[in-house]
Formats: structure tokens, C-alpha cells, sequence
């Protein structure tokens, strides 16, 4: 069973709860611990949880990133990221709605976008996740 490690965190950041649960879910399905997962109703929250956390910079930090939200949608966040000393602990996948091939382009000029996919997550990109090789730090392979 695959399992998140004590330094390393998955936040998830969408407006929309039900999205937020039903990904949470996914990850309590593949076996991370859910103390691990949070979640988050826009991009402002959880720059604000970043910036309080004492260990940012020595932990690393998977963000399932929305769009279209609120107060701070995901280019702010992801704009707001860049002037941060712990960006490089923070590995995003895009989830949105939007199927514009604009967003999917913008997204890739984003050093920390690994992917971009349309809601809902499925169980299975949530497997895909777990066999990606920047994401070795987050998962351990209990095989």
C-alpha cells in the first residue's frame, strides 16, 4: 500500500467542496494517509497556509490546483508562487473544467505544472500520479 511520508503534503485547491472531497477520497483509495491531504477553497487560503507553515521549505507539497475560483484563481496562485523562497517544494496538476487549449498551454510555461487534467480526477490519474518519477519523494511504494 502506497503511503504519503511525514514531510510531504497534498493540497487540494478547488472552491467547489464536493470536487475537494471527491479527490481526497481518491487519495484515502490509493492509500495515502489523509492526515497528509488538505484541502482548500481558493488559491489565497492556501498561500496563506504556505507562508505559515515552519517547514515549507523542507517540505514538499503536490497542489491539485482549480482555475476558476474566487478572491485568487490558479495563475494568481501560481504567479503568487513565483515570489516565494519555497516554490520549488511545490509540484502542481492543473484541475479544471476548462477544456480551452489556451489554459493547457499556459499551463505548461509554469515550472512547477507537471499536468494538466479535467475534472473530476479519476482513481486512475491518481495511480498515474504514484508512478511519476518528480513525484517519488511524495509516495513510497509499499509493493
Amino acid at each position: 500500500m502506497a503511503t504519503l511520508s511525514m514531510k510531504n503534503e497534498i493540497l487540494l485547491v478547488d472552491d467547489d467542496r464536493i470536487f475537494n472531497l471527491l479527490h481526497s477520497r481518491f487519495f484515502e483509495k490509493a492509500g495515502v494517509d489523509q492526515s497528509s491531504v488538505k484541502s482548500f477553497r481558493g488559491g489565497d487560503e492556501c498561500i496563506s497556509y504556505l507562508d505559515g507553515h515552519e517547514e515549507a521549505g523542507q517540505t514538499t507539497f503536490l497542489v491539485l490546483l482549480d482555475i476558476t475560483m474566487p478572491v485568487m484563481d490558479g495563475w494568481d496562485f501560481l504567479e503568487e508562487l513565483n515570489s516565494r523562497n519555497y516554490r520549488e517544494n511545490i509540484l502542481v496538476v492543473m484541475v479544471s473544467s476548462s477544456v480551452d487549449g489556451a489554459d493547457k498551454e499556459r499551463a505548461k510555461t509554469y515550472d512547477q505544472v507537471l499536468d494538466y487534467v479535467e475534472k473530476p480526477l479519476s482513481q486512475r490519474f491518481i495511480e498515474h500520479l504514484k508512478t511519476q518519477e518528480q513525484l517519488e519523494r511524495l509516495f513510497k511504494n509499499g509493493k
